[in-house]
């Protein structure tokens, strides 16, 4: 049996909670967060015992799922890490790179798994673009296009409290950063232009228009929109000898899958409803690692691919700041 640490009480940590309780050989023995009423919600609906302070639930933990705001990752991560515990750590894996080097570090100095909960590579939608890439069909892939758009949040929330303030480049866009190097590989370099539609929250980014140059010779392009009424989402792949697009609604939502290749005589349309409500990921993404746990080894999702994704957060932001092109490090 595994016995699994919550660390963070929020909205993300519901979804997770959800998944580990359908795993046999998991349970949750602990649930923290400065929040006493919110750790004391989840842990009795779990039955488990609240706490407030992460050092006094590590002894009863085999791993800890660190589910805060990226700007708290690494105090909490470290204190797991030195303990022996195996973690799960919400993306982005921090919002400093300093911050991240230091847990991709911690958890080679204390021989203890990391994986970052790049929960969309568990998605139907992201896997049918890998299949896609990866079977050659396609023939030589040089262009990968992300356009994702929705409103921003409203009411509090911890991405625009002023002490915890993250926007769209490193927050949500670390999910489509990875997902481009996951099926495309390594970004070289960084183009863009970076809005905050927020007058009151300076520092705030919400919009980005990005042009990647890819290591292999390819291209990628990146429109994401935080504070955009309409929602709405697509991405899609093309190479020499075809493409493929996948498309939704909302934000996280893929309803259809199309392709067409250069020897089909009409685009194929087939409805794959991958809805983020609805989604299995969190469950497959949860197998993985704990599987990875008791079998010991190496999650498909490591720290240093949370790394270099932030990496290219940061250089988005810088080239928007600067208007120059950055280039990016594939060293970790």
């Amino acid at each position: 049996m595994i016995n699994v640490a919550i660390v963070g009480a929020g909205g993300i940590a519901r979804r997770h909670v959800e998944a580990l309780g359908k795993l046999a050989n998991v349970r949750i023995v602990a649930v923290m967060d400065i929040v006493p009423e919110r750790a004391h919600s989840m842990a009795t609906a779990v039955g488990a015992t609240a706490y407030s302070s992460i050092d006094d639930c590590l002894e009863r933990a085999d791993v800890v799922y660190v589910l805060t705001p990226p700007s708290t990752h690494r105090a909490l991560c470290l204190r797991a890490m030195e303990a022996g515990k195996h973690v799960m750590c919400e993306k982005p894996i921090a919002s400093s790179i300093p911050d991240a080097e230091a847990i991709v570090a911690g958890a080679h100095r204390y021989n203890v798994k990391l994986m970052i909960a790049f929960n969309m590579r568990f998605r139907k939608a992201g896997l049918m673009l890998k299949q896609a890439f990866d079977s050659g069909k396609l023939g030589r892939v040089y262009n990968f296009w992300i356009h994702r758009m929705g409103p921003s949040v409203s009411g509090y929330n911890w991405r625009t409290d002023p002490q915890l303030l993250c926007g769209v480049a490193i927050e949500s866009m670390s999910h489509d950063i990875d997902q481009i190097r996951w099926i495309a590989g390594e970004i070289a370099d960084v183009r863009a232009t970076v809005f905050e539609s927020r007058s009151d929250l300076p520092g705030y980014d919400t919009d980005a228009n990005v042009a990647l140059s890819l290591a292999n010779g390819g291209m990628a392009v990146l429109h994401v929109s935080w504070a955009s009424p309409l929602g709405h989402n697509a991405r899609g792949l093309i190479g020499t000898e075809g493409a493929v697009m996948v498309d939704g609604p909302n934000m996280w939502d893929w309803q259809y899958f199309h392709t067409k290749t250069t020897d089909m005589l009409h685009e194929e349309i087939s409805v794959i409803n991958d809805m983020l409500a609805t989604t299995d990921s969190y469950l497959e993404e949860t197998t993985h690692f704990i599987e990875c746990v008791e079998n010991n080894t190496k999650p498909a999702i490591t720290g240093e691919d949370g790394l270099k994704a932030l990496r290219v957060s940061h250089a988005i932001l810088q080239s928007g700041r600067e208007g120059v092109v950055v280039k990016t490090s594939t060293e970790c």
